[in-house]
């Protein structure tokens, strides 16, 4: 396939799993992400847009729609 699905999911080994932004925000629940939706945007924010970083992106944005989905 090629892009990226509404909805993070990889397999596991991926390299994604090992990054910083990954390993900070995949230990938080979803009503922590939520209360703290400022940090996670600037966080977003931070991360270049290159295509080696469409998939931390991608993570981000996906935690970042699911809490604006669910308010």
């Amino acid at each position: 396939m090629a892009g990226f699905p509404y909805y993070f999911h990889v397999n596991d080994g991926n390299s994604i799993l090992k990054h910083p932004l990954y390993l900070k925000w995949n230990i938080r629940d979803i009503a922590y992400v939520d209360d703290n939706k400022a940090e996670l945007k600037a966080d977003i924010f931070r991360i270049m847009a290159t295509n080696d970083n469409m998939p931390i992106l991608w993570y981000m944005m996906s935690l970042y729609r699911t809490v604006g989905d669910l308010a």
